[in-house]
């Protein structure tokens, strides 16, 4: 009997350095007093941004003994530019659509077309 790979999921919200706060602040002139005060709480490390995504740890059966596994491990691509302080639940939001995302992918692994070339030997003499 062949044994099942086993996958464990979990969110994980990592930094975003590439992000700032002048990508969306400052385009309504209304909200210039609001703009104002995020940018600096920002530059004063109250906030910063973060990316959410989900991550699948893939444990494949290896061989007979039912100990053997070879482990792996895949990410969803993420939602990145995500303010720290969303809170739980919009994290909770995000990820729910990653882990989504991250399980499609795992299931179009069903079929597959490897896109390298088979590696050939060569004995003896040069190729």
């Amino acid at each position: 009997m062949t044994r099942p790979a086993e996958i464990d999921v979990e969110m994980i919200i990592e930094h975003d350095a590439e992000s700032r706060p002048t990508d969306y602040l400052f385009q309504d002139p209304q909200y210039q007093h609001e703009d104002d005060a995020r940018l600096a709480a920002w530059r004063n490390d109250e906030w910063h941004f973060v990316g959410v995504r989900a991550k699948a740890t893939i444990k494949f059966p290896y061989g007979v003994n039912p100990d053997c596994w070879i482990t792996s491990k895949l990410l969803s691509p993420g939602l990145w530019g995500i303010e720290s302080d969303s809170g739980d639940a919009y994290f909770q939001e995000v990820y729910q659509e990653e882990r989504a995302i991250l399980i499609g992918m795992i299931a179009s692994l069903k079929i597959y077309k490897l896109s390298t070339p088979p590696i050939t030997t060569h004995q003896g003499g040069s190729p």
